[in-house]
């Protein structure tokens, strides 16, 4: 049995497929996205190779080299990263280590940096204790809701 033969995703990754039925001579098909050189196509489970049997170069369209055949199944699976690290604005750790936006290395080890402006409406559920450190701002037309029982604590 052969060894998987396509891109390797990233540790993480995650995949979305889409699955089109050709009509006749048909060569470009519209996905639902991809980052051009992270997808796999298929045509009847036969591995294309990019470049020689199809073009993905917009991050929408699929072009086949060569028409497919009436009923024939292409199959397009892309793949994006999965990043752990928090959103933009997540805050930031710094400490003896270094500095760094997560802690997988083990940088950060003292201090937790955080913005002092709230740009989002966040709500504290009643099952939830949160914390931040003040003084916070909160930008104008943004809701901070902290439900009946849950806890906020700015320190």
């Amino acid at each position: 049995m052969s060894g998987y033969i396509g891109n390797i995703p990233t540790p993480q990754a995650t995949q979305t497929r889409d699955t089109f039925t050709a009509t006749a001579g048909q060569t470009s098909f519209a996905t639902s996205g991809y980052t051009p050189g992270f997808l796999d196509v298929f045509l009847n489970g036969v591995h294309l190779v990019s470049g020689t049997d199809y073009t993905a170069s917009n991050g929408s369209d699929v072009v086949l080299t060569s028409g497919a055949a009436l009923n024939d199944t292409l199959q397009v699976v892309a793949f994006t990263t999965f990043e752990l690290a928090g959103p933009a604005g997540a805050g930031l750790f710094k400490g003896e280590n270094g500095e760094t936006g997560d802690t997988t290395n083990g940088a950060g080890d003292i201090f937790r940096i955080n913005e002092q402006t709230l740009n989002t409406n966040v709500t504290i559920d009643a099952d939830e204790n949160a914390s931040a450190t003040g003084p916070l701002a909160i930008a104008s037309g943004v809701t901070l809701t902290v439900t009946s029982g849950g806890n906020l604590s700015i320190v």
